[in-house]
């Protein structure tokens, strides 16, 4: 269609001749039909002149057509039209097309342009309707299914197949006639079609996918399109199998900046497999939202199976300590396989918005088991793992899901630890919703900062405007916590849930096989969400089982919420296993803790991963938590030891060894600020090369609280020369050249004095809200 390409559309004519137009329309439809006659009565052979002069007039009366239909105002006002109709000219072109042997294919490829131009200038009038317009392009596409096409073939087609689409989507009667024809045939063949273009590169991938959207949004209101999607085609199969291959072929092993360990979107638009695996996971995200429920059951049932299970799960759970044995390689390889999976878990869960398919992610990592052991078990226990590759590749991923605000996540974390209030003192319950309204726990982190900062020259402006920082920044997130998690089924608060229901909830599994609470992790959240309403009658909060009771009557769907928080509690209430009936805090908690305590020895990358995770949990409103991180007069089991006794611990091992050693925490300060510098500037350069998309809403890419006020306190003009990573046989260490001593001290102990003013801001600013 060169004269469509030339003009770009229809000349606008306000002085056309109709009469004119048909009469030359009329003409070379003559012309037209002469040629076909000719060999259809068998008077001849198939010559390309004759092929040529086909596909001319065919332009020709395209083109007139357009012309005569824009003059018209309407498709029934127009001569050209009405005579297009009823001499069925699309079908006599298509039935001749079929018996021009070595020149069929160059006929139905221009057969396929001449639709992808009606397509685009009749999408508004109801030209479709007619079965001899209709039923040719049906045959056309179904002629393509299956074979091996050219890129230019493959180009009108994708380009057709989206403007059809996009039809279908504004005339419901004309998408009943295509399903009318798909229940002849044994599948859909938009869907057939479609499904071999969905994972490719570039413009063809693109309009692909946004046919597919298109279409696969009409079963929403279709129940008949719903059940051909499901039964009569692969679009499940293949978005599901199209992922595993896809993370198949990704790097296993990843080169970060500054060994941060978090993908941010200028990390994959540097890795063009990381590019087509999002672009994936973000239609299998945009499926969910738009489809039928039926459809997205299935979506969700072969991403999990097909998926997260076979793909996902062997990824995360490699053993690399055991399998490798003696061999250092095998266990370095192994140890940079486990932490990219990591990272590309984090990627997965920073990328997906929707509520239900994001709660499929949260169920996998909180519920599956791998070798008798739970996923988010092992990302506990990697914690601590002396791999700093996984260390900080688990940290990242942690925040990554404490930023879910998941009621779900919460309670497999923390709550089921510290609901039973085992760990404090049982003359303390009553005050753990206590307020500190005159903010002594904040005057308490300030005086637990070392000393050796305490009484430097600093300007008192400059620490002003750097308080004034984390307050701001923590005033922001604990609003945006607390308006996410407002929601949630209890309160934590020391008695909503009860700590009895422990006791309860123990007597029942043991006295009713049958109880729901009893079912195993496959089972519907819905499940779950009726055991704890059937836990609070037995308990007499009559409150609560209503509140639950109209939150169920209220849910038809994972989905039916547009909130990530509102997801029903799937495995608190349900395993088998009876909450601990001794002072303890929880593996996670636990995990954290003893990763701080060894703050001064080990990587300050590290340091500033755990203070961040430590962060992010005090930022949520709930009074268990907030007792135990943020309340210094809280009184623990002689077993627990709090944040508190750590930090004092901390301190005054720091003062120990950092005393009379002031010239090299300038040292370290110097250093600190080269490096944000560098980070800053780089990121600078890049945002003003290219404007960048910032896709992950709910992860960022580093501390921007800790790594700012760093900048603001100790910002000067250094001459001194930047310090060196050293890889060591215990880790890394930071050294200045023609030196030996270390500045991991000096550096961690000014990550501890920043975070221990962040932490006094966080509760200021509790006690404000």
């Amino acid at each position: 269609m060169s004269w469509f390409k030339r003009n770009k559309g229809i000349e606008k004519t306000d002085d056309l001749d109709l009469s004119a137009c048909f009469d030359s329309f009329n003409k070379h439809w003559q012309h037209t039909f002469e040629i076909i006659d000719r060999y259809q009565t068998g008077k001849g052979v198939i010559k390309n002149d004759d092929i040529v002069a086909v596909i001319n007039h065919l332009n020709q009366l395209i083109k007139l057509l357009l012309l005569d239909i824009q003059s018209a105002k309407s498709t029934n006002q127009s001569r050209c039209f009405e005579y297009f109709l009823n001499n069925q000219l699309l079908e006599k072109i298509y039935s001749w097309s079929l018996k021009t042997d070595q020149f069929q294919n160059r006929l139905k490829l221009e057969q396929l342009k001449v639709y992808g131009v009606l397509l685009s200038e009749l999408r508004g009038h109801q030209f479709l309707s007619d079965d001899s317009i209709l039923n040719p392009l049906i045959l056309i596409l179904n002629s393509y299914d299956g074979d091996c096409l050219s890129v230019e073939i493959e180009k009108h087609l994708v380009t057709v197949l989206r403007q059809f689409c996009v039809v279908l989507s504004h005339q419901p009667n004309i998408l009943c006639n295509v399903l009318k024809e798909n229940s002849i045939n044994s599948k859909c063949v938009i869907l057939s079609l479609l499904m071999a273009f969905i994972h490719r590169d570039g413009s063809i991938g693109e309009e692909a996918r946004d046919a597919l959207l298109i279409f696969v949004s009409l079963s929403r209101q279709n129940d008949t399109l719903a059940n051909i999607i499901t039964s009569k085609s692969n679009v499940s199969p293949v978005l599901a199998t199209g992922l595993s291959g896809l993370y198949s072929v990704l790097p296993r092993k990843l080169d970060f900046e500054n060994d941060c360990y978090r993908l941010s979107p200028k990390n994959i638009e540097d890795v063009p497999e990381l590019s087509n695996f999002l672009a994936s996971v973000e239609l299998c995200n945009a499926v969910a939202k738009i489809c039928h429920k039926t459809v997205y059951d299935q979506l969700l049932d072969y991403l999990y199976h097909g998926f997260l299970l076979p793909v996902v799960g062997p990824a995360l759970m490699q053993d690399f300590e055991n399998n490798c044995g003696i061999n250092t390689h095998l266990s370095r390889v192994a140890e940079e396989e486990v932490a990219t999976a990591t990272v590309y878990l984090d990627l997965l869960l920073r990328s997906v918005t929707h509520p239900g398919l994001l709660q499929t992610f949260v169920k996998f990592v909180l519920c599956e088991r791998f070798e008798k052991i739970k996923i988010i078990e092992l990302l506990i226990n990697r914690i601590n793992n002396k791999s700093f590759k996984v260390c900080i590749a688990t940290l990242a991923l942690m925040e990554t899901i404490l930023d879910l605000n998941c009621e779900d996540v919460m309670l497999e974390l923390v709550f089921k630890y510290l609901v039973p209030c085992t760990h404090i003192m049982l003359s303390q319950r009553s005050r753990i919703k206590q307020v500190d309204s005159y903010c002594k726990s904040a005057d308490i982190f300030l005086s637990l900062i070392p000393d050796v900062f305490k009484y430097r020259n600093v300007n008192s402006q400059t620490l002003y405007s750097e308080y004034q920082g984390y307050l701001n920044y923590a005033r922001i997130k604990i609003a945006e916590c607390a308006m996410e998690t407002k929601h949630w089924t209890y309160l934590y608060d020391g008695e909503n849930p009860s700590h009895t229901i422990v006791e309860t909830k123990t007597i029942e599994m043991e006295n009713d096989q049958n109880s729901i609470l009893s079912a195993d992790d496959s089972s519907s959240g819905y499940e779950s969400f009726k055991a704890m309403k059937d836990i609070d009658k037995m308990l007499g909060n009559d409150e609560n089982s209503k509140h639950a009771d109209e939150m169920l009557s209220n849910t038809s769907s994972p989905c039916g919420s547009d909130s990530p928080t509102c997801f029903i509690r799937q495995t608190t209430f349900k395993t088998k296993e009876p909450f601990t009936q001794y002072p303890c805090l929880g593996p996670f908690l636990e995990a954290l803790f003893s990763n701080l305590e060894n703050l001064p020895e080990q990587d300050f990358r590290i340091n500033l991963r755990l203070t961040a995770v430590m962060t992010r949990l005090s930022m949520y409103k709930k009074p268990l938590i907030q007792s135990l991180l943020l309340n210094h007069s809280m009184i623990f089991q002689p077993c627990i030891r709090s944040l508190f006794q750590i930090l004092r611990s901390l301190k005054q091992t720091i003062e120990t060894k950092l005393s009379g050693r002031m010239e090299k925490v300038i040292e370290a300060e110097a250093f600190l600020i080269e490096r944000e510098n560098k980070l800053c500037n780089t990121q600078c350069n890049r945002s003003v090369s290219e404007k960048i998309p910032e896709p992950f809403s709910r992860g960022e890419t580093k501390r921007r609280s800790i790594s700012v006020a760093f900048g603001a306190m100790f910002r000067r003009n250094s001459g001194n020369k930047e310090a060196i990573l050293e890889s060591t046989s215990n880790g890394y260490r930071y050294y200045k050249e023609n030196e030996t001593e270390s500045l991991d001290l000096p550096i961690n102990a000014i990550i501890l004095a920043e975070w221990l003013k962040e932490l006094s801001a966080i509760c200021q600013e509790h006690t404000i809200s």
